[in-house]
């Protein structure tokens, strides 16, 4: 709450990165800053900076199929040794000592300990197992760099406005970056269909980049509505610790700082302890925010082990996807460009309707909450059964887009 109230001050004083009202898609009254984005990220980075002189951290590199050419996407309790062949040359040999912890001798003669992850024994990353010390793998600190790097550069938009062409370019670079530094990507859908997993196989580079980019732009777009794109967030960084099992997944490093940061910058933007004085996240903070929320449900989602169906990643995200999809079909029948601004969200709608921001507001994360809800119960009730949830998606998303233009064709 700090670095947001210091920000607001310093760009209102500096006339710098302000957004003005306009009669068309900017409903605001009074030019607000463009900070809230920028004072998270301070969040995060300090935090991160605190826990890592608190706890004294073990930076550690995961041991997954991405990482490790010709790796088997389990290595289980039950098994005494495991190779890993990881060049013509070099090696990983990998031995369980008990059935809590394993060893892993490196190609330089260094050997690690770590513990086994999973209710199954698997190993979803390499947790060091004679330490408390908080755990940074190559994926948390990658997916905050490029996060940090792809808000530092859509500032730029925010300034000055990139051409749509422009932006994605940063986006599918900020996202091509990370998969190549963590090894992280989308191998396996599931069973989205009833018969049987779709593996993506190296497909699933370029498939990932098209997914990531896509909730990047949808979370942007949805943002058009004080504290939403950033309640939203939320919902999905909080449905996702609920879910998982911290002692199974230990990479939790990108997910506490979010929900810290993003829960005092709300506090103070929406004046739950005090007065409110909004700041707008601007596209700089939509795109980050995006950015980490998209790439921590791929992370959970494709790890080796985890009870995190791929396809509950769309319920987590249902508002801004169903919005984003809805409106550029529109859009592309009416042959206007997709990701081009303008006032045909469901916000916008739901305003011209004649609800207040407020209740908008309220309606929107009560509907996000219910339907990450639905997405949790789908994926723990109905096990291996990933099409159950996937056609339930798809049917909500028809209604939704089928109701909204009859609803709204007048709006």
């Amino acid at each position: 709450m700090v670095s947001n109230a210091w920000l607001r001050i310093l760009a209102k004083k500096n006339n710098f990165l302000i957004d003005r009202p306009d009669k068309h898609r900017k409903f605001h009254k009074d030019p607000t800053p463009l900070t809230g984005g920028i004072g998270i990220t301070f969040g995060i980075v300090f935090s991160g900076i605190f826990l890592f002189f608190l706890t004294g951290p073990q930076y550690v590199s995961e041991v997954s199929p991405n990482n490790f050419l010709g790796a088997d996407p389990e290595i289980r309790k039950d098994s005494k040794t495991h190779e890993i062949k990881i060049s013509d040359s070099d090696e990983l040999i990998i031995e369980r000592i008990d059935d809590e912890s394993f060893s892993i001798a490196l190609p330089d003669g260094s050997k690690n300990i770590y513990k086994f992850s999973g209710n199954n024994g698997s190993v979803l990353s390499a947790k060091d197992s004679t330490t408390d010390s908080l755990v940074i793998s190559n994926f948390s600190f990658g997916v905050i760099f490029f996060a940090i790097l792809l808000q530092i550069l859509m500032i730029f938009d925010d300034l000055w406005g990139l051409k749509a062409v422009s932006r994605l370019a940063i986006q599918v670079l900020c996202v091509g970056g990370l998969i190549y530094f963590s090894g992280v990507y989308i191998q396996n859908l599931g069973n989205l269909f009833g018969f049987g997993d779709i593996l993506l196989g190296s497909w699933g580079i370029p498939f990932t980049i098209f997914c990531i980019v896509g909730m990047i732009n949808a979370f942007n777009m949805i943002d058009g509505l004080n504290g939403l794109c950033a309640s939203l967030c939320l919902v999905c960084f909080t449905g996702i610790i609920y879910m998982i099992n911290a002692d199974s997944v230990p990479s939790l490093f990108p997910l506490i700082l979010p929900v810290g940061a993003i829960s005092g910058f709300l506090m103070y933007n929406l004046g739950i302890l005090g007065n409110q004085r909004t700041v707008f996240l601007g596209d700089n903070g939509s795109n980050s925010l995006g950015f980490m929320c998209a790439w921590i449900l791929v992370y959970f989602s494709a790890a080796s082990g985890s009870n995190f169906a791929p396809v509950t990643a769309l319920w987590f995200v249902a508002i801004p996807f169903i919005d984003a999809v809805g409106v550029m079909i529109s859009r592309a029948l009416k042959g206007i460009m997709p990701l081009r601004p303008g006032r045909d969200h469901l916000h916008h709608k739901l305003l011209d309707f004649g609800l207040s921001s407020n209740t908008i507001y309220v309606i929107l994360i009560g509907v996000s909450v219910l339907l990450a809800s639905i997405g949790y119960i789908f994926n723990h009730s109905f096990p291996n059964t990933d099409y159950f949830s996937f056609y339930a998606f798809m049917i909500l998303w028809s209604c939704y887009y089928f109701l909204t233009r009859l609803i709204f064709k007048n709006v």
